[in-house]
């Protein structure tokens, strides 16, 4: 029988601390952001009441609030792009941290673009100069942010959007702090991708009100363009989407959990994702019925705090060979990590003293395993073992 979450199978004292750092360093090597090789598995509760343990090999946190070096170095936007600018060869301003070895380990910012069509009548060019980083104005809480901004022009929607670069998510739990502001018109995605008929989605529209968030498991329409109606929910009476929040998709074998500040606000089993994805976000406009329309000179950010991301693999981590837009990147640099060793020392991710810093709550003994390989398979913990 699996431990519940919380119970510690020795008396332990461990607390693993985060090391603040005013760079961005990478998380995807063998031993992440908890800085120990201790930890085998990580645990978390999700399920329809919330209370059930589910186990996962690999933990990533991405913190994206210490970057700078000084109050005042990012309270400025860059400028909003032009109609005279090729929007997909425009760099990124942050370039010491957007364009580092570390962040390109872990994140693609993309530049694809899509030409104006009856359904979606607005061009829409992603550019890296829509991805930066952003301070709070306050000498004595100056902490950073990414943003990632679409802005309309005249001829078309400057948008932006990054991929996580471990592209083969093999079930997940992924949260991310952040808020959404800015003009009504656009969307802000955080999501699953493979295809789109294997994407979890979660979406801020800026038309919608500021208490309703979209969760969807795609496709949401059928061939001939008619609604699915169990794809997606729509709550209300949501914290507003425009104040800081923490958004949570918990990607089980069978089910899908959407989490709104530790409070499970949707579920599905309709067309949950079977194949091996990775991590988007993207904010973006494309004059379509489900962006709207942003009026010219307008533009909408979606500002993120932190990324956490804990998840089984399923093939190479450069994930199924496809043909898509997202095109698929050499991760040469990208550390393996050896064979799982089975789910000996259990961590926790939530109610840690440290957000970011797992806690062991359970050891396997010497002799007589109190976790071991076979449970942690019923419970789902391994799919396809391809390693990192």
């Amino acid at each position: 029988m699996l431990p519940p979450l919380g119970a510690v199978g020795l008396s332990l004292a461990l607390l693993l601390r985060p090391v603040l750092s005013f760079e961005y360093t990478t998380t995807n090597n063998s031993t992440p952001h908890d800085n120990t090789s201790n930890c085998t598995c990580y645990v978390i509760n999700s399920g329809a009441s919330s209370n059930t343990p589910e186990y996962f090999s690999y933990y990533r946190f991405y913190d994206f609030r210490n970057l700078a070096d000084r109050p005042g170095q990012y309270t400025t936007a860059p400028p909003l792009l032009n109609d005279s600018q090729d929007a997909g060869t425009q760099a990124v301003r942050d370039n010491g941290v957007l364009n580092s070895s570390a962040w390109n380990t872990d994140w693609g910012i993309q530049n694809w673009s899509k030409p104006s069509t009856e359904d979606f009548p607005t061009a829409m060019n992603n550019s890296p100069a829509n991805v930066y980083l952003s301070q709070n104005d306050d000498t004595n809480n100056a902490f950073t942010w990414l943003t990632l901004r679409t802005s309309r022009l005249d001829d078309y929607q400057n948008s932006a959007e990054i991929e996580n670069e471990q592209k083969n998510l093999m079930h997940c739990s992924m949260r991310m702090h952040g808020r959404v502001i800015g003009a009504a018109g656009a969307v802000a995605g955080f999501f699953t991708f493979y295809d789109d008929n294997n994407e979890s989605d979660v979406e801020i529209l800026t038309n919608d009100p500021k208490d309703m968030i979209r969760y969807t498991n795609q496709p949401s329409v059928d061939k001939k363009g008619n609604v699915i109606q169990v794809a997606s929910a729509a709550p209300t009476d949501l914290p507003k989407w425009d104040d800081w929040q923490t958004h949570r998709i918990d990607w089980l074998p069978k089910n899908s959990y959407w989490f709104l500040d530790d409070k499970q606000v949707a579920a599905n089993t309709y067309s949950v994702p079977r194949k091996p994805s990775n991590l988007v976000i993207n904010m973006w406009s494309d004059g379509g019925s489900w962006s709207g329309n942003m009026s010219v000179g307008d533009s909408a950010e979606f500002q993120i705090q932190w990324i956490e991301l804990i998840f089984n693999t399923s093939g190479p981590v450069t994930g199924p060979r496809k043909s898509d837009k997202r095109e698929i990147v050499d991760l040469g640099n990208l550390e393996k990590r050896k064979q799982n060793k089975g789910c000996q020392v259990v961590c926790k991710v939530d109610g840690v003293k440290n957000l970011g810093t797992p806690e062991i709550v359970s050891v396997a003994a010497a002799s007589g395993i109190s976790v071991n390989m076979g449970v942690v398979l019923v419970a789902g913990f391994l799919s396809v073992w391809v390693g990192l």
